[in-house]
């Protein structure tokens, strides 16, 4: 698969060397991926949870992924980024829900993905204000689009993690 080994390649260069955000690692995104993958998402999907994170915790920019990655994929991503803009973490977090929302059912699928990988991942569990906007994020998503394999597989860990 072409599409991943570059997107691999171009995570290990910006998580390396073109960092933002410090404490950003490979992992996350990888772990998204793979989340995609086993959930039989098509490859433009898979290479979406890959570079979901790129835009916010590294200095790739949009034209660097339209030019790398096509029209198509960079719109997901872009519709994957918070608006670092707003600063109530309440109001970023909505404009996020509804970019998602509309994005498609393939961001909705690697948001699901990102939540789920975030939540297996974490030492502890999140923040309440965390987890209150994972759970809208998921009620929204479904609302929308209908259960999936990823949303019930989201909800169970949220459940596990902090139940309702």
């Amino acid at each position: 698969m072409p599409q991943t080994r570059s997107a691999l390649a171009l995570l290990d260069d910006a998580y390396a060397t073109r960092l933002r955000r410090s404490g950003r690692t490979v992992e996350h995104p990888i772990a998204v991926a793979e989340l995609l993958r086993a959930d039989r998402q098509p490859t433009s999907v898979v290479v979406t949870g890959l570079l979901h994170d790129v835009l916010e915790d590294t200095d790739v920019t949009v034209t660097e992924l339209r030019d790398r990655f096509g029209e198509q994929i960079t719109r997901w991503v872009e519709a994957l980024t918070q608006d670092p803009s707003i600063e109530k973490y309440g109001r970023r977090k909505a404009a996020l829900r509804k970019q998602v929302v509309t994005g498609g059912p393939e961001v909705a699928a690697v948001t699901l993905a990102d939540k789920l990988a975030k939540l297996r991942l974490a030492r502890a569990a999140p923040p309440s204000r965390k987890l209150t906007h994972y759970r809208a994020t998921l009620d929204a998503v479904e609302n929308r689009y209908g259960p999936t394999r990823l949303s019930e597989q989201l909800r169970e860990e949220l459940d596990r993690v902090a139940p309702a």
